[in-house]
């Protein structure tokens, strides 16, 4: 058993002392909620509260498997990721997204949206195909309206339940937990509950994700065995091949399946951008020199030719958009998270009765009893007590 370090050589080597672990849970708001969204739990007013519910369930479980020090949540607002769109103006359009219109008075968001309606129209003249509006689905139409207010009600709740948040005009939730990540202590453990793998580039030994789709903790050590190649390729990976939920581009012609056929290694190690453009070089020589005409995918690859239009070279765009080691913060945001980051929370108002008189405001009836009440936040109220005691020591 390890002897303890006396109070004399502590003093003089500091550094023999090692800190005792911190657990923080990283909460990906926008996809743990849609996730929620799906639990079809109503009030007596016939208001959908499901995600409400399922949300904090969600997070109650993530609490019986660890005793957090902290927990934080991060969403996306309306035009969170408008950054990227500054870098590519087809960043998420195929989501009806409006970046344009962000920091625009109502009126010239109205004339936009006007602009838009006659851009469409005319092109659809010059073309001589009918103007067709895409309808959206019932899930959609759901999502659009009661996703802000579910969301809203959990702000309100987590200020009772010393849940840290943030949302930014302009930051997407996933650069916000990047930036926590690279800005952690050191003796910090974290656990990031997403169903976005993108955040795997952020595994580490340190920090860990819970992937709420296969309802599963994906670590650095078993990465490979889930998903088939080296972790660390993650990035380099979407690079190539693009997403094409947020209609990013790929090489034109690449597959997933392609780019690990032409890279097997990434399947064992990290590869490098470089690295892939020079296989793709070589075998361009090695059938000319078959006198072989070369493959267009390959010269693709070495020329960087994507499936949309860029303005500026494909790989610099595509870096800055995916790598989310370098996250795009407005100064805004980082100010946020450097003053939010392990600040003492002010338990003045706080408390778990604000929080039942909530859910009975809400009309929440999974949880309107005392016996239902008390057991479903008694989780909660360990974090409490640990953000209380801190609150008490800053002040000695």
């Amino acid at each position: 058993m390890a002897q303890p370090i006396r109070r004399k050589i502590q003093e003089e080597r500091p550094e023999l002392v090692k800190e005792e672990p911190i657990y923080t849970l990283l909460i990906d708001g926008n996809a743990l909620l849609f996730h929620a969204m799906a639990d079809d739990k109503r009030n007596s007013d016939g208001v959908h509260y499901g995600g409400v519910f399922q949300f904090l369930l969600q997070v109650r479980m993530m609490m019986q498997k660890k005793d957090f020090d902290y927990v934080y949540c991060f969403f996306d607002d309306e035009y969170s990721g408008w950054l990227r769109w500054k870098e590519y103006h087809g960043y998420k359009a195929n989501r009806d997204k409006k970046y344009e219109d962000y920091g625009e008075s109502e009126y010239m968001k109205l004339y936009n949206a006007n602009l838009r309606r006659m851009q469409k129209a005319i092109f659809n003249k010059k073309t001589g195909k009918p103007l067709v509006k895409k309808e959206k689905s019932d899930w959609d139409i759901f999502i659009d309206e009661n996703f802000v207010r579910e969301r809203d009600i959990l702000l309100k709740y987590f200020e009772e339940l010393y849940i840290r948040w943030n949302i930014d005009d302009v930051t997407e939730g996933d650069d916000q937990i990047a930036y926590y990540c690279q800005h952690k202590k050191d003796n910090e453990k974290i656990v990031i509950i997403t169903s976005d793998m993108d955040l795997s580039q952020l595994l580490a030994e340190d920090v860990i994700i819970y992937n709420m789709t296969d309802k599963d903790f994906v670590t650095t050590k078993n990465f490979t065995q889930k998903y088939g190649y080296f972790y660390k390729n993650v990035l380099i990976k979407k690079i190539f091949c693009g997403d094409v939920s947020d209609n990013i581009s790929n090489i034109t012609g690449l597959s997933e399946e392609g780019f690990f056929k032409l890279m097997p290694e990434a399947k064992k190690r990290e590869v490098t951008v470089s690295e892939v453009k020079e296989r793709a070089a070589d075998l361009i020589k090695e059938r000319q020199s078959e006198k072989k005409k070369p493959l267009r995918l390959h010269e693709n690859i070495v020329n960087g030719v994507g499936n949309k239009k860029y303005d500026g070279d494909f790989y610099v765009i595509n870096e800055k958009l995916i790598d989310l080691s370098h996250p795009l913060m407005s100064e805004k945001a980082k100010e946020t998270m450097d003053s939010m980051m392990y600040a003492p929370i002010d338990p003045t108002g706080r408390s778990f009765t604000n929080l039942y008189k909530y859910i009975l405001e809400d009309k929440i009836e999974e949880l309107d009893s005392d016996a239902r009440f008390t057991s479903f936040f008694t989780l909660f109220k360990r974090l409490e007590e640990k953000e209380k005691k801190r609150y008490a020591e800053s002040l000695k």
